[in-house]
């Protein structure tokens, strides 16, 4: 995987994050790091964790008296996650710590946590590649792609991998900014089998409780060949009937403006914790192929689901900007929401999800 112009460019704040990482660990600070519960998140996590494994060295309870590893389900940095964090923080000792946020958090709903975080005097590094809100007079650094002309294809499994090679290389590290890209769909990458099927193990172990949040199990699995291939048949399986049960419930509007668009009852569906909605909802757009714009809405309990195709983003389908918009017009109905350009999700006030979806298709011209 060659280095491009945008990677080139952020070489400079790479090498600012990882001094910050490093000056951390040489201080004995502790370190929170949170990760978004999904494959590029992982990866993410991975890459910075094991690159400061082979710096900490030490035994397995030393590193857990300095690092504390917790994932995020949401991309939103939640009050009620920030408390926690902070209580257990405190337990740790330290005046100044370092809190990690991966693949997550670069938003305005996480605005109030990220500030909780300063005014306990935390250091805030945030590696991100979601189009970004205004956080930057919060945070002590802020990694994202988008300051340097990139976009969202460049994952925040890549850019924490660019960050790990900076304080100190370890055998998988490349292989993990691969899975990284694959499991966000990422263009800048053209995967093999063995990687696309490493992403989705990944996304299957974040996703099923058994496998709990032990970062150093999920390595030890992803290495393996022969539970890679356990694991991706079982994630298979249950992709294949939770896509069957979504498209028995899916309803199909042809707009006047070319778009397709597929709704689909959420609530309805027999799934359990794999594979998530949002990955229902783009194994239902696949369904419906690649040559006419279409756009698929789950939705239900409170919660939306975006998943468009190339041809839609092309007719000049945003999912985040329409979530914007909503956000801004319909502010109390709207809890938070965001993403990417085609693939983005929407939390709603209860009582509120008819008047919303109602509104997503009058402005999607229905």
């Amino acid at each position: 995987m060659e280095l491009n112009g945008v990677i080139k460019k952020m070489d400079r704040v790479f090498e600012k994050a990882a001094d910050l990482i490093r000056s951390t660990l040489n201080s004995a600070e502790p370190i929170l790091i949170r990760y978004h519960g999904d494959c590029d998140g992982v990866c993410a996590a991975l890459s910075i964790y094991l690159s400061m494994k082979e710096m900490l060295g030490g035994s397995f309870e030393e590193r857990r008296r300095r690092m504390l590893i917790l994932r995020n389900q949401t991309a939103v940095y939640e009050v009620k996650s920030v408390v926690d964090d902070l209580e257990l923080v405190r337990n740790m000792g330290g005046s100044n710590p370092l809190a990690i946020l991966l693949d997550f958090s670069m938003n305005a709903e996480s605005v109030d946590s990220l500030k909780a975080l300063r005014k306990a005097n935390c250091s805030i590094l945030i590696i991100d590649h979601h189009p970004p809100d205004e956080v930057g007079g919060i945070v002590t650094l802020a990694v994202s792609p988008w300051l340097y002309g990139g976009n969202s294809d460049y994952s925040a499994g890549l850019l924490a991998g660019k960050i790990a090679e900076k304080i100190k290389v370890f055998d998988g590290l490349e292989e993990l900014e691969r899975v990284s890209l694959a499991g966000d769909k990422s263009k800048l990458l053209t995967p093999s089998e063995e990687v696309e099927r490493k992403a989705l193990v990944l996304d299957f172990m974040t996703s099923d409780s058994e496998f709990g949040e032990s970062l150093e199990l999920l390595y030890s699995n992803l290495k393996n060949p022969k539970i890679v291939d356990s694991i991706y048949k079982r994630a298979m399986k249950r992709i294949e009937f939770a896509k069957k049960d979504a498209l028995r419930y899916a309803k199909v509007k042809e707009l006047e403006n070319g778009l397709k668009l597929v709704l689909v009852r959420m609530e309805k569906l027999r799934v359990g914790e794999f594979p998530p909605k949002g990955k229902i909802c783009g194994e239902v757009l696949e369904e419906f192929g690649k040559e006419v714009p279409v756009v698929v809405v789950g939705y239900g309990e409170k919660v939306f689901h975006f998943r468009a195709n190339a041809k839609a983003r092309e007719a000049g389908f945003n999912a985040n900007q329409l979530i914007k918009e909503l956000k801004s017009e319909l502010s109390e109905m709207i809890e938070s929401g965001g993403g990417h350009d085609v693939a983005a999700g929407l939390r709603v006030n209860e009582g509120f999800e008819k008047i919303v979806i109602e509104e997503i298709i009058k402005r999607l011209g229905g």
